[in-house]
């Protein structure tokens, strides 16, 4: 480094003026800020923060490696250019970053075009576990504030740790004593979604801490970050009419079409997450060094659907067939524009997507001098937990429709064969009323009252934990082209479980046709139509409103497994 600037001053003292890349690309920012300086500056340090500072950091990062890498550094404490860190590794050549259907956000990447499950994921050099089916980590479990840099390795490294076969992506936190003082950062940031869209709003809040200082001359500094994130989506209004499916009926001996059914729902996801971490690092002298770091992060998710789905004729067990009730138009091409059908049993579809995640993850590295050799020593554990779970609850009028007053009306208007979405449906009870609403198996679709099922629901839970235990040493030595060399070995034993639960609801008490309750008081509307209906939370019903009837089969039994591998690694590099 010595040597570089020595070599960059001589430069400016010959030419008078020289731009590096990075500098030109700041040059319009910077230029009156640098006349000013030159002007008044006679010596003394001048330190380079902000945008331009992480550029050149990331850039030193990919000349100093032995490999081909991709870096990205922090403009300034808790300053990763985005929220998550796949937001912020996409912005790389060769990396994209593929975002969760439900809530939008980046949640893994894919480099050069292979599945994100052949990457590796390390923290500070460590193999990370995983809350997935497979080694493949969702990387909006680590928030970008708590983060200090990200390098990804593009190319196989014999001291590399934990690699994948696309890449190895490396998440690393600060290290308190690289700053030349105290460093405080806070950081409040609030959103708004769907604004003006004729749905809910979405509204959402990120709060962020970090502080770095140094103690005992330097020879001491600790580093702590927090962050928690809280977003709550904006309501998506969905319609579904069944690929536009028309029924052929007779109508006062005619041929003429009405609609076949649709599903509305109302979609709404949330989510929440606090991250936590903390470094202390130690180094009385040139020849010690030891740090120790803690990450910490925990969220949840949620996404819920509220709607109304049903046939317009027959479905199932308890559905009779209805008929089309007299006062129906129907135009010249034989479509009931307008008309009311009788024999009809409204579904009120409550569906949750839920899932609660837990990552821990510490590491101690100390670094010593033995004679001519740089000695270095790692443990470190990472363990995760995930436990989700999707409910598919069913709700509407309980018993068999075949049986009088067990059965609604449902009306349309608007209708000419091929704009179901824009059909305007109204029915004859309101699906909000909760005195007649209950939760129930609606229509028999399991296949009658010898197999009732008001639901269903699965629950997989994950457990992963790696632990590590690393030994290296490194010495110079003059060997033809080789000027060092390094050796060491390293210990991993990692045990992943993957466990679930998974049948039909049934409502408890042995009565096929039973009708619950449904908890709470809250309603929605079904999508499009605008039809109200009743809206509960299902998580925590199970064993309290419904019984599981398990459903057993090879494909259900194929979901629970566990796997336990001990990996010794020795490597040599010079």
């Amino acid at each position: 480094m010595t040597q570089t600037n020595q070599k960059s001053r001589k430069a400016v003292k010959q030419s008078g003026f020289q731009v590096s890349p990075v500098a030109a690309g700041c040059a319009v920012l910077l230029i009156s800020v640098a006349g000013a300086t030159h002007a008044q500056q006679t010596g003394g340090e001048l330190v380079v923060t902000g945008i331009r500072a992480s550029i050149e950091n990331a850039i030193a990062t990919k000349r100093n490696s032995d490999g081909i890498v991709e870096a990205l550094s922090a403009e300034d404490i808790g300053k990763l250019p985005d929220s998550t860190v796949a937001e912020s590794v996409s912005r790389l050549p060769g990396v994209t970053a593929q975002r969760n259907k439900s809530t939008g956000r980046a949640q893994s990447v894919s480099v050069r075009g292979m599945s994100p499950d052949f990457n590796g994921a390390l923290l500070n050099g460590r193999e990370q576990a995983s809350t997935g089916d497979s080694r493949g980590v969702e990387f909006d479990q680590f928030p970008a504030e708590l983060l200090g840099s990200i390098v990804i390795h593009k190319t196989p490294e014999a001291s590399l740790v934990g690699q994948g076969l696309a890449s190895t992506i490396d998440l690393r936190t600060v290290r308190p004593l690289d700053f030349n003082k105290r460093t405080f950062s806070a950081n409040v940031r609030s959103q708004r979604s769907g604004v003006d869209s004729g749905a809910g709003e979405g509204k959402g809040d990120r709060q962020s801490f970090s502080y770095v200082d140094q103690f005992a001359d330097r020879t001491l500094g600790i580093a702590l970050g927090y962050t928690k994130l809280k977003d709550e989506g904006a309501e998506q209004l969905k319609f579904n009419s069944w690929g536009g499916w028309n029924r052929d009926i007779k109508y006062n001996g005619k041929d003429v079409k009405i609609p076949g059914g649709f599903t509305a729902d109302t979609e709404q996801s949330t989510s929440n997450r606090e991250g936590l971490m903390a470094v202390i690092q130690y180094k009385p002298n040139k020849d010690f060094e030891t740090v120790l770091d803690v990450f910490s992060s925990k969220g949840t998710f949620a996404l819920k659907k509220t709607g109304l789905e049903g046939a317009f004729l027959e479905n199932a067990s308890y559905d009779p067939a209805g008929k089309l009730l007299p006062g129906a138009v129907v135009n010249s091409a034989g479509f009931v524009t307008s008309g009311t059908m009788d024999g009809y049993k409204g579904v009120v579809r409550n569906h949750l997507e839920s899932g609660d995640d837990k990552l821990d993850s510490f590491g101690w590295n100390t670094k010593f001098k033995v004679g001519d050799w740089k000695a270095a020593a790692d443990v470190s554990q990472s363990k995760v937990s995930r436990v989700s779970s999707r409910y598919e609850t069913t709700a509407g009028l309980p018993g068999d429709g075949n049986t009088t007053g067990k059965t609604d009306t449902i009306s349309w208007s608007g209708f000419n064969g091929t704009n179901l979405a824009d059909t305007v449906f109204k029915t004859g009870l309101s699906y909000a009323d909760r005195s007649q609403i209950k939760l129930t198996d609606v229509n028999g679709w399991s296949g009658g009252p010898s197999s009732p099922q008001a639901g269903y629901v699965a629950i997989p839970q994950v457990t992963d934990k790696v632990d590590n235990v690393r030994f290296s040493g490194r010495r110079n030595v003059e060997y033809g082209p080789v000027s060092s060399v390094e050796i060491g070995a390293n210990f991993s034993d990692r045990t992943k479980v993957r466990t679930t639960q998974e049948g039909r609801l049934v409502v408890k008490g042995g009565d096929p046709y039973a009708g619950a309750a449904v908890p709470g008081t809250a309603t929605n509307v079904a999508g499009t139509t605008g039809l109200a209906v009743v809206s509960w939370d299902p998580r925590g019903s199970l064993g309290t409103i419904y019984d599981l009837a398990k459903k057993v089969d090879s494909d259900i039994l194929n979901k629970d497994w566990s796997v336990n591998e001990k990996v010794t690694t020795t490597f040599v590099k010079g």
